[in-house]
């Protein structure tokens, strides 16, 4: 079993407080994470299904869902969201005196009461789990195992069962899309056109790193560019990509109010593109790097409780500073390069610009240091 990051943070929030949202992708192990904390065959431990339409049919009302609450100390709601009467019951748990904990698992955020995910969120009780990280996998393996299947991580990326068997990971992160693209949003999510948003996401994955526009994205997809920017921000919100702006202070060249996309994972990236070839014939590992490093450093800063403000910085005549980091007013870059041979050079118009902020490059040898910066 791969001990997870979340794992002590769930558990100290399950003791702390009667309600958790633990949100993330399906498959990215949140079940197996609450089974490490509860034990799922004990009788006082009720587990309701929401993906399975049946079983969610059967518990659409109060009424039901308090008779199955019956003798439960811990009640966990997977896929939370599509359940319609969740607010009510929510209600319910919080009163009811012999319920312990009432564990919602998401793969969007759940309608509820504004003042109710306020104080959840005051309170550090919506979590987030997503596929594995370098250092979770790099515990497991040990970090000169991690290091030699690098190439593999950024090629299929980290979901848990593209960890545990290898020699099938082509054919679960194909079989992967379906459910970890379409299941992610609220069942109140208007997404009424599957083929134009999968042609979206292929164009995001060709275009990793690369400044996007939104309204060249509508044209090719034959979509408004409100819409993209709508469905670009939901999947952000979703965790299935990590959005990014420009960073500047109106100087000559800079860009503004650009953006750029990564995914959270590799693997979903390169699904989309149906692209597994080994890093020697390709000519994108540039930026399967960057992607790597960045969905990296995004799960570190996550599970470490720091929403830092995360930028790109960029001129039009292609000067770059590929990350920057703003929290508590202070400021760092990084330059990514895979190769290790190669000098990082940082832009000499960015060090005149910002010589406060000191840009460091990493490559596949040194961006260990960085991610637990």
């Amino acid at each position: 079993m791969i001990e997870r990051t979340l794992e002590p943070i769930l558990r100290e929030k399950c003791r702390e407080s009667k309600i958790v949202v633990l949100k993330g992708a399906r498959r990215t192990g949140r079940l197996t994470l609450v089974s490490r904390i509860f034990n799922l065959e004990d009788s006082q431990v009720g587990i309701i299904d929401c993906f399975n339409k049946k079983e969610r049919k059967q518990l659409n009302s109060l009424k039901e869902l308090k008779a199955f609450s019956e003798g439960k100390k811990v009640v966990i709601i997977r896929d939370a969201q599509l359940l319609e009467p969740l607010q009510d019951y929510v209600d319910f748990a919080i009163e009811s005196d012999s319920l312990e904990n009432l564990i919602l698992i998401c793969s969007f955020e759940p309608e509820l009461h504004e003042d109710l995910w306020e104080a959840l969120r005051d309170q550090g009780l919506e979590l987030n789990l997503f596929p594995l990280s370098y250092a979770e996998s790099a515990k497991f393996h040990g970090l000169v195992q991690e290091d030699k299947d690098l190439e593999q991580r950024l090629i299929y990326g980290y979901y848990p069962e593209v960890i545990v068997n290898p020699e099938t990971a082509e054919k679960t992160i194909s079989d992967l899309l379906e459910t970890s693209i379409f299941t992610q949003l609220g069942a109140s999510e208007r997404i009424n056109k599957k083929e134009n948003l999968i042609r979206l996401l292929r164009h995001l994955a060709f275009n990793i790193g690369k400044v996007i526009s939104f309204n060249d994205l509508g044209k090719k997809c034959s979509l408004d560019n409100e819409t993209v920017e709508r469905y670009v921000k939901l999947f952000a919100k979703a965790n299935l990509l990590v959005l990014i702006t420009s960073y500047n202070n109106g100087n000559r060249y800079e860009l503004k109010k650009s953006h750029v996309v990564y995914f959270l994972d590799n693997g979903i990236r390169n699904a989309l593109i149906r692209a597994f070839q080994p890093l020697e014939f390709r000519n994108d590992v540039e930026e399967l790097w960057r992607n790597f490093v960045i969905s990296e450093r995004f799960k570190a800063n996550q599970y470490a409780g720091k929403d830092p403000e995360v930028f790109f910085w960029l001129t039009h005549t292609k000067q770059e500073v590929d990350y920057l980091e703003v929290s508590g007013g202070e400021a760092f870059g990084v330059k990514m390069c895979w190769d290790d041979s190669k000098k990082i050079k940082v832009p000499a118009s960015f060090r005149e610009l910002y010589p406060q902020i000191k840009v460091t490059g990493i490559n596949r040898k040194t961006f260990w240091t960085f991610l637990r910066k």
